[in-house]
C-alpha cells in the first residue's frame, strides 16, 4: 500500500483503521478536522515513526495538498453522518459529503494514487426492501421534500463522482458500502449509531428507545470485520473499479438487538425496550426502511472477506469496552 492517507482518522471506523495499519508497519496520515472524531482514540500512536495525524478540513482543499504529498493510498471515510443530522441539518449533510468528495477526488487524480477507497453505505439502497441486496439492486429513495433522503442522496452522488473519475481519469476506485458497523469508539450521543445508544442508556440503567414498532430490521457488522475487508480492499487487484457490499447477512429486527443488550448488560428483568413514534425523535415526515440486509457474495469472491464475528460475541466486547469507560468517568 505504500504510504496511506486515512481521512476521518480519527472517527470511529477510521480510529480503527488507522490504527490496524500503523500496526502492520504503513506509514499512515491520519486527517480529521476533530468535530466528531476523537484525538483520544488515536493518541497512543503519537511518537511513532510511521504514525502523523493532520488536523485538517476535508471542505479545504489547500489543506488536503500537504495530507496528499507522497500519499500512494487513499482511505476517504470523512463524511457528515448520523441519522439525526439528516433531518437538523440536511445543507451540512449535503455540502461536507459532496463537495468533501469531490475536493479528494480531484487532488488524488493529479497525484495519481495506486487506490482510492471510499467508504460508502447501505443507505444508497433507499427503501429498497427486495433483501438481500446486491450492488446492481435499485436504489429507491424517498421525495426531496423528506431531509431523512439527503444522506443517501449524497452517497450516491459521491459514488457517480468516483465512477466518473474511475472512467475518466483512470483514478484506481473501490467502492465499499458498509452495513451498521458497530463496535468500541461508536459514538454513544443521538447522533449515533443505534448499538451504541442502546448501550449508553442500559449501562446508565435506562430503558433503550426503540424507534417505531421495533420490528425493522438491520444488519450489524462488528468493526474488525469492516477493517479487515477495508484492508483487503487496497490489495487486491481484482477489487479494482468495484463497488462491494461489507457487511453480515445475519438479519436482526431492532427490538431482538435491545433485548440483546440488555442480556449481555446483565440488566434482565429490570430493563426493557421502550417504544417511542418516530416523530416524537426525529420530528413530522420521517421515514424508516423496513429491513436492509446485504449480499456479500461479491466481496466473498473478490476479497475473501466472511464476517467472523458473531453479534453476540461483538455486542459482549463492545458493552465492555463501554462499561470500562464509565467507570472511568466518560459516561
Amino acid at each position: 500500500m505504500g504510504n496511506v492517507l486515512v481521512t476521518g482518522g480519527a472517527g470511529f471506523i477510521g480510529s480503527h483503521l488507522t490504527e490496524r495499519l500503523v500496526q502492520r508497519g504503513h506509514n499512515v496520515r491520519c486527517l480529521d478536522n476533530l468535530s466528531r472524531g476523537q484525538y483520544e482514540y488515536i493518541s497512543h500512536m503519537r511518537g511513532k515513526r510511521n504514525f502523523w495525524f493532520l488536523k485538517r478540513d476535508i471542505l479545504r482543499k489547500d489543506a488536503l495538498k500537504e495530507a496528499l504529498v507522497q500519499t500512494d493510498t487513499v482511505f476517504h471515510l470523512a463524511a457528515k453522518v448520523g441519522v439525526k443530522y439528516y433531518v437538523e441539518d440536511p445543507e451540512s449533510v449535503i455540502k461536507v459529503n459532496i463537495q468533501g468528495t469531490e475536493n479528494l477526488l480531484e487532488l488524488a487524480r493529479k497525484k495519481d494514487v495506486d487506490r482510492f477507497i471510499f467508504a460508502s453505505t447501505s443507505e444508497v439502497y433507499g427503501r429498497n426492501t427486495s433483501v438481500p441486496l446486491r450492488e446492481d439492486s435499485d436504489r429507491v429513495l424517498g421525495p426531496t421534500s423528506i431531509d431523512r433522503w439527503c444522506y443517501a442522496t449524497s452517497k450516491s452522488v459521491d459514488e457517480h463522482l468516483c465512477n466518473a473519475y474511475s472512467r475518466m481519469y483512470h483514478l484506481p476506485i473501490v467502492i465499499l458500502r458498509y452495513f451498521n458497523i458497530y463496535g468500541p469508539r461508536q459514538d454513544t450521543s443521538d447522533y449515533g449509531g443505534v448499538v451504541s445508544i442502546f448501550i449508553r442508556r442500559i449501562l446508565n440503567d435506562q430503558n433503550p428507545l426503540v424507534h417505531g414498532t421495533g420490528t425493522q430490521t438491520r444488519s450489524f457488522t462488528y468493526i474488525d470485520d469492516a477493517v479487515e475487508a477495508t484492508i483487503k480492499a487496497a490489495r487486491v487487484k481484482e477489487a479494482m473499479g468495484e463497488t462491494m457490499n461489507i457487511g453480515n447477512p445475519r438479519e436482526t429486527t431492532i427490538n431482538e438487538l435491545a433485548e440483546l443488550v440488555i442480556r449481555l448488560s446483565r440488566k434482565q428483568g429490570r430493563l426493557r425496550a421502550q417504544l417511542v413514534p418516530y416523530e416524537e425523535f426525529y420530528g413530522a415526515g420521517y421515514e424508516d426502511i423496513p429491513r436492509r440486509v446485504p449480499d456479500t457474495s461479491k466481496a466473498m469472491q473478490i476479497l475473501r472477506f466472511q464476517p467472523r464475528t458473531s453479534l453476540e460475541d461483538g455486542l459482549a466486547k463492545t458493552i465492555e469496552w463501554y462499561r470500562h469507560r464509565l467507570c472511568r468517568g466518560h459516561g
